[in-house]
């Protein structure tokens, strides 16, 4: 069957890793907890690492354990230079314009991050809707109640709803819920359980979505 709802994250899936736009947001991560909570650097980045482990982003985190203002943080780590490091991506242009499904972002992100990013692509007009951190309570992926939040926003079972995101994370949550994944990652082959279509770059899709009509 083929899905009716195309739910894609953002960072390192609409445009490669290689562009360094995740590792300049985490640089301001650290430096956000290195100055607002004076941890040192070497704390500031396990402490990161820790709270994306047990609490899915950071932010989530530090909301917790220090109280940290989510619109506060969120305008500091996202205060990148995108135009330096994105560019207008013809090709994924055409891809996506070619796609009849519904498409909407689903980022773990701030909304003005998501809305650059995609301006910059030259994509925004491409997706209906895009689910950053404020529109989900600021309840991150892997979370079960993120993607329900969203599943319940769009109308839509989850069996008509396919994933398209580079962490295996959370695609184990959409897929638990009943909806179809696709691991984006240029590195080695998921293993076949853990997700049901890898692609080497999102430009791979149209042979995903007709490999799943098929099914």
């Amino acid at each position: 069957m083929t899905p009716a709802h195309l739910i894609f994250d953002l960072d390192n899936t609409l445009y490669p890793p290689t562009l360094g736009v995740v590792e300049r947001v985490d640089a301001l991560i650290n430096g956000f907890m290195i100055d607002r909570l004076g941890m040192t650097p070497e704390a500031a980045n396990a402490t990161r690492a820790r709270y994306r482990e047990e609490h899915g982003t950071t932010l989530s985190g530090l909301m917790l354990h220090h109280h940290v203002v989510a619109d506060e943080y969120l305008a500091h780590v996202h205060a990148i230079e995108i135009e330096d490091l994105v560019q207008p991506d013809a090709a994924l242009l055409a891809m996506l314009d070619g796609l009849p499904q519904r498409k909407v972002v689903f980022t773990n992100g701030s909304a003005c991050h998501a809305e650059r990013v995609l301006g910059r692509l030259g994509v925004r007009h491409c997706f209906a809707e895009v689910f950053s951190l404020e529109r989900v309570d600021y309840v991150p992926k892997p979370l079960r109640a993120a993607f329900e939040s969203v599943l319940g926003a769009l109308g839509a079972p989850a069996a008509h709803c396919l994933v398209i995101d580079d962490q295996l994370d959370n695609l184990r949550t959409a897929r638990a819920l009943g909806m179809r994944t696709v691991l984006v990652d240029p590195g080695p082959a998921a293993p076949d359980e853990e997700t049901d279509f890898t692609i080497v770059s999102v430009l791979d899709l149209p042979r995903v979505l007709e490999e799943a009509a098929d099914r």
